[in-house]
């Protein structure tokens, strides 16, 4: 199955899109409300579609496909975007197009790029160029897929699993750490105490020593 639609969108404005139909408008609104500003990639799927969003310097970049395509394959696609944009609009794709050009009026023309990419997509997904955007998404992190039929109807609130899993992580790894630092201090600190008793111990005994036999043991001698 084809891609259906893609825009970008930057602060929750779609700035430039393609066949986003009225339907899709409300369920995109939701979602952008709840997708995370930092750098991401995640998928969510509502009733027969997904909707794939690859978020870069705050600005969206997103597509509409079924659920046919592997999740690499269409981030390939949305790399391809994401290029293109930067390209056009900041001069090349290692610079970030300004926050204050980011807007409907100066991203209108963009909509017809992606027309064209979405067209080469779908008469294509496979080409050489979106097989080397694949291998490089290899080794990124698991992309999220979500079943949000019932989560956006209620207005919940969109959580990332993979998000959510690594800090898990994290703090289990950040907890043994801390364990295994306690327990090193804890040792240490016993050490500590015993070298003092005996040291303790060996005064007060040398004390009373010199109480019975005197400070030269002369009476102890006797």
């Amino acid at each position: 199955m084809a891609i259906i639609s893609s825009f970008v969108a930057f602060q929750r404005v779609a700035v430039a899109e393609d066949h986003v139909t009225p339907p899709m408008r409300p369920v995109i609104d939701k979602m952008l409300e709840r997708l995370p500003r930092h750098d991401t990639k995640v998928s969510y799927q509502y009733e027969a579609n997904v909707y794939h969003f690859l978020v870069e310097n705050e600005v969206v970049y997103c597509c509409v496909s079924g659920n046919q395509y592997q999740n690499r394959t269409v981030f390939g696609f949305l790399m391809q975007v994401r290029d293109s944009f930067k390209s056009q609009f900041a001069g090349s794709v290692s610079r970030y197009p300004r926050s204050s050009e980011i807007t409907p009026v100066v991203c209108g023309k963009f909509c017809a790029t992606l027309s064209t990419l979405t067209r080469t997509f779908n008469e294509n997904p496979q080409t050489d160029k979106i097989g080397k955007i694949n291998e490089q998404l290899d080794n990124t992190k698991q992309i999220m897929l979500e079943n949000l039929d019932r989560l956006i109807d209620r207005g919940e609130r969109i959580e990332n699993l993979c998000d959510k899993t690594g800090q898990l992580r994290d703090e289990a790894q950040g907890f043994h750490s801390n364990a295994r630092a306690l327990k090193r201090k804890m040792l240490l600190r016993n050490i500590k105490l015993a070298i003092a008793l005996i040291c303790v111990l060996g005064l007060v005994g040398l004390i009373v020593a010199f109480m019975i036999c005197g400070v030269d043991f002369k009476k102890c001698k006797k």
